[in-house]
């Protein structure tokens, strides 16, 4: 397990991630206390209205510290990441709407972070619900403006535009919005992370499945077809030994080709110098004369087009040897800006593919272009041989 794994697996608990968001609501909330307590504060708002503020925040103070309590003991019933964010936001329009300072204000700032801790849900819907409530909360207090504190505000406020705590306060706020946001890019990064490696298991056992294990089933066969007709037909028996040694040594080449793609990009040559190598072993074996070409650049492409080539490839390559009668294949790959194109042509006897039989897996070729957004020509007649063109979309 990596750093980045360890660090994420550690964080990105339910648990974690509310007592961090709520470290940096803390973080806030002395700033709130010297606002409520300052003398400039106390000559704009009237009395009235600035004992509903203290009251109102002491009210917040007790919430946070019963969401905090909770957040540590994180009861597993209490859903906190779609019941919380709304009652901020209702904490935060009820200030503004009791200091009648409208949604100009830096307590509007405040909105941010039940918008942070919604995102963090990695919801669009959730978040977008989070957002209009932030946009409602905002009209309810330009709604409320006193029109007298909305005259006095701008003179009184702009001396506190210079004050030394008032711009402690605004670069805080920055850093507890940064340090929000890049600790939830750091678990989105952990999530995806883990998804890729799902994603790489299933792909995997997928191609064991499809391959390896379909040549290992073949030698099974082979090896108990041989016990019987050995005493028999040893001419018989002989062949299918040769058919087992060439499923083996076809198991070992897509093995060889698969640990290659899982090793990190700087123990491997690339997709394409692996499909190279592989192309060369079943060729030398078959005794068939190898041209294969590369153009443009080694980019690195998405495993599932990378699966789809090789497969295409290999289905193509295993036609040609037991099907063409052919003396050369040519292989050609070129990757492109937006696409990356596979060519295998061979100089056989060719079909009709009009009337060919599923035993060439065309089929199969086509719907593994199909389902990675790629394209499947083949073309042939009897006679002319056989070339068969995929073209994917890596953009």
């Amino acid at each position: 397990m990596n750093l980045l794994e360890r660090f994420t697996k550690d964080l990105s608990s339910r648990r974690a991630q509310h007592l961090v968001y709520l470290l940096h609501v803390w973080v806030c909330v002395p700033f709130l206390l010297w606002w409520v307590a300052d003398r400039r504060t106390n000559n704009i708002l009237e009395p009235t209205s600035l004992d509903r503020l203290r009251i109102l925040v002491l009210v917040m103070l007790a919430y946070l510290l019963s969401r905090t309590w909770l957040a540590y003991v994180d009861p597993p019933r209490l859903k906190w990441w779609f019941v919380f964010p709304p009652m901020d936001v209702a904490f935060i329009t009820l200030i503004l709407v009791t200091t009648h300072l409208g949604p100009m204000s830096n307590l509007t700032l405040l909105f941010f972070l039940p918008m942070v801790q919604a995102s963090g849900m990695l919801n669009v819907k959730w978040s977008a619900a989070v957002g209009l409530m932030v946009v409602f909360g905002s009209a309810i207090a330009l709604f409320t403006v006193d029109k007298k504190v909305a005259i006095v505000a701008p003179t009184s406020f702009g001396a506190l535009m210079h004050d030394p705590l008032n711009v402690a306060f605004r670069v805080t706020f920055l850093l507890v919005i940064s340090s929000l946001m890049a600790y939830q890019a750091l678990i989105a990064a952990g999530y995806r992370e883990r998804l890729g490696v799902a994603a790489d298991r299933n792909r995997i056992a997928m191609d064991m499945h499809d391959g390896v294990q379909g040549h290992l089933i073949s030698i099974a066969s082979q090896l108990e077809l041989i016990s019987h007709v050995a005493e028999k037909d040893g001419k018989r028996a002989a062949e299918l030994a040769n058919e087992g040694r060439e499923s083996a040594r076809q198991a070992a080449d897509e093995l060889r080709f698969l640990v290659q793609r899982l090793r990190t990009p700087t123990q491997a040559a690339g997709f394409v110098a692996a499909l190279r190598q592989y192309a060369h072993n079943i060729c030398d074996r078959s005794h068939l004369s190898l041209i294969f070409a590369a153009e443009g650049p080694e980019t690195a492409l998405k495993a599932d087009v990378e699966n789809a080539l090789f497969r295409i490839a290999q289905e193509a390559l295993t036609n040609t040897v037991k099907h063409a009668n052919a003396h050369s294949v040519s292989i050609a790959v070129k990757i492109e800006a937006t696409t990356a194109t596979l060519i295998v042509a061979d100089d056989g006897k060719g079909f009709d593919p009009s009337h060919a039989t599923g035993g060439l897996g065309l089929e199969g070729m086509h719907a593994r272009a199909a389902a990675n957004c790629g394209n499947l020509t083949v073309n042939s007649k009897p006679g002319e041989g056989v070339r068969l063109e995929a073209q994917f979309k890596i953009q």
